[in-house]
């Protein structure tokens, strides 16, 4: 499963780069595809709640304290493309924002400790990665206008 997750996210790396010898003029990468109401569910199950919420959509409260709260879908900060949510949610160590960096301890930021978000790519499956991110893109393409330009 882990080289499942790893292929797919080459395939996204590539997608914007000359890998495959594309131009600026090709499409970008899609999962074949993805269902929204399965990837909320996903975002349920892999206990996304725990530290996010999304624009517009009701999800439960997580068990316990929230450990950090960061909205989704509400503003455009990193993710502006389908692209985006894919290396978001496969490898979330690839930008820290502000708001996450200000609750890390000097060890989490030297890097002897890791992060609050959890590498996914060994618990989720293929399947969870493709509904989970029709989920967040279908938010992304509503709820910001910006979004994939």
């Amino acid at each position: 499963m882990k080289l499942l997750l790893s292929v797919f996210a080459l395939a996204v790396f590539c997608s914007g780069s000359s890998c495959f010898g594309q131009d600026k003029d090709s499409k970008p990468f899609r999962f074949p595809g993805g269902d929204a109401e399965e990837g909320r569910t996903a975002f349920v199950n892999l206990n996304c709640i725990q530290c996010h919420t999304v624009a517009e959509v009701v999800t439960p409260e997580p068990t316990g304290k929230r450990k950090l709260h960061l909205e989704l879908g509400k503003e455009s900060r990193f993710v502006k493309r389908y692209e985006d949510i894919i290396t978001a949610i496969t490898n979330p160590r690839h930008v820290i924002q502000k708001q996450y960096q200000e609750i890390l301890t000097s060890a989490q930021k030297a890097g002897e400790i890791e992060p609050l978000m959890p590498d996914l790519t060994s618990d989720m499956s293929a399947r969870q990665l493709m509904d989970l991110t029709a989920f967040l893109h279908a938010v992304y393409s509503d709820s910001l206008k910006d979004y994939g330009e």
